[in-house]
């Protein structure tokens, strides 16, 4: 296994694993409030606000990982009869859409960082942290997923 697809490896593995406590706390923060709602207790004001920002990390984070396995929304009808039929135009085809999609996130990533430029002077309801934190969320996956994409064309084969 070459360095970068030991690097691809790792940082999947991260990603899940981080998705995977994003939603852990979401879900754990979201109990609490049932909880504390059905007990007659106060809800803390931050427990919804901190499993909104969990649950668009979580999102994000796994979308990321989906670039890697191109298991991303796409329609597959057009691939899978080239597959059958020619296979060489159905690779042609699959390597088009890597670029596309590697365009698309690589778009999405900068977008994500102009806006976290411009949530930068605005502050939660509750929490009362500067709103840059939860978006960037966006950047910081789509960063990510322009690597998982940039690696499936350099490599040119499919994590299926």
């Amino acid at each position: 296994m070459h360095r970068l697809a030991r690097s691809a490896s790792i940082l999947d593995k991260v990603l899940r694993a981080s998705a995977a406590l994003c939603l852990l706390a979401m879900f754990a923060l979201v109990v609490i409030q049932i909880l504390l709602r059905y007990t007659g207790a106060g809800i803390p004001v931050f427990t919804e606000e901190v499993a909104r920002y969990a649950m668009i990390w979580s999102t994000l984070l796994a979308s990321a990982v989906a670039i890697r396995e191109a298991s991303h929304i796409r329609i597959s009808l057009l691939p899978d009869f080239l597959a059958q039929s020619l296979p060489t135009a159905e690779r042609a085809l699959r390597f088009l859409l890597d670029i596309v999609t590697l365009g698309v996130v690589a778009v999405l990533f900068w977008q994500g960082i102009e806006m976290v430029i411009f949530a930068a002077g605005q502050r939660s309801d509750g929490l009362r942290i500067s709103l840059s934190y939860p978006y960037a969320a966006v950047p910081v996956s789509f960063l990510f997923a322009t690597f998982f994409a940039s690696d499936r064309l350099l490599r040119g084969d499919r994590i299926e």
